[in-house]
């Protein structure tokens, strides 16, 4: 995924290419909206039902970071 076309706030966008760079790849919508993402070598994945769970978890990671 190209994470120049991700839509959402400047801390969505600059985590999605901080845990990209960790091995997590993302899978946008049809909106360039984030609505999975998965960590290629532990497997661990997630989906977003909404964009307040992507700010959630996004900031959850950030803090952790």
């Amino acid at each position: 995924m190209n994470l120049d076309s991700i839509k959402g706030s400047s801390m969505i966008v600059k985590m999605a290419r901080a845990l990209g760079e960790d091995g997590w790849l993302f899978t946008p919508n049809e909106f360039d909206v984030i609505i999975r993402a998965e960590h290629k070598e532990t497997g661990e994945a997630i989906s977003f039902q909404s964009i307040g769970n992507l700010k959630r978890w996004m900031y959850e990671k950030a803090l952790s970071y």
